[in-house]
């Protein structure tokens, strides 16, 4: 089974702009990558159906798509942002393939924003919320953001939180580094975080953090661009350093349809390096069965659905 913890939902030219993006991706091949296709038959679906085309074709079960609201930190509140109830539409078109990580910019009114992730929780199950520190302009560590960390924990959701690089020019260095987060997780130590992109470049950095810490995980969004050899080499000392219940498989839109063959053949890399492969009892983790625990997913329905295709 694969779950996919890390996939942005939203529509170019209307959530995203599309200069935004162009530089987001432009390392990676610019916004035919994000698009999926210009075939005429794949711009005529909606985002919901087009997703569920690339689980189909990638072997994806389900994925756990997010929003994010950047709009404080341009002018005239032109920067991306995605509502929250926009997932519910997306998921729409194949309920049993989604959950849903809704997002708020918490500086842009710390009350409205515990509001929004109660309501979110309360009236649509969402079961984890997303910050983007460096993309919103904050330091994770500013008490302010307390009474979202004190919510959080009070629902029992799940923080994903964008730390590492980007290449998006509004998005400041300082606040993409994983050891911000060691003051968070000191004052909310029941509070479930996942770092996002396993805190890229800074991963040992990340590493040593989650093995600090019983409620830190990180995700490998983003890391379909390192190539197999690096992705195995760096999984294997995550898991001597963390254990791999802590480890959580993500691609990122770019590569959510490459990723997933990466990762099914990754242990073909052992051989090459001459280390142990992970065993395949860890891999299910990595694959599943964390995000099914952080997301809080049944997955009953997908169980059954992969039995009967089987």
């Amino acid at each position: 089974m694969l779950i996919d913890c890390h996939v942005h939902a939203g529509e170019l030219g209307k959530h995203y702009p599309d200069w935004w993006m162009a530089e987001l991706y432009r390392g990676w091949g610019g916004l035919r990558q994000y698009s999926d296709s210009k075939a005429p038959e794949v711009e005529r679906l909606t985002l919901g159906q087009r997703l569920v085309r690339q689980m189909d074709s990638a072997g994806i079960d389900l994925m756990c798509i997010m929003t994010s609201d950047h709009r404080r930190v341009y002018a005239d509140r032109l920067g991306p942002y995605t509502p929250n109830d926009y997932l519910l539409e997306v998921k729409a078109t194949a309920p049993e393939r989604f959950a849903l990580t809704c997002s708020v910019d918490p500086l842009r009114d710390i009350h409205e924003s515990v509001r929004e992730i109660e309501r979110c929780n309360t009236v649509h199950g969402m079961k984890v919320c997303k910050l983007y520190p460096t993309y919103d302009h904050f330091d994770p560590r500013d008490r302010q953001l307390e009474p979202i960390y004190a919510k959080l924990v009070e629902l029992d959701m799940t923080m994903q939180i964008h730390m590492g690089w980007t290449p998006c020019c509004n998005a400041p260095m300082k606040f993409q580094q994983p050891h911000l987060l060691d003051d968070v997780a000191q004052r909310f130590p029941d509070l479930r975080i996942v770092v996002a992109h396993m805190g890229w470049p800074w991963i040992e950095e990340c590493m040593a953090l989650v093995a600090k810490w019983e409620h830190v995980h990180a995700d490998i969004a983003y890391w379909g661009w390192f190539g197999p050899r690096k992705v195995f080499e760096s999984l294997k000392l995550f898991g001597r350093l963390c254990g791999f219940d802590k480890l959580v498989y993500g691609s990122e839109n770019a590569f959510t349809t490459f990723a997933p063959d990466l990762m099914r053949n990754l242990n073909k890399q052992a051989a090459i390096v001459r280390d142990d492969p992970i065993p395949d009892a860890d891999m299910e983790k990595i694959l599943w069965k964390n995000a099914a625990r952080l997301w809080q997913i049944d997955t009953t329905q997908l169980e059954a659905a992969r039995r009967k295709a089987a």
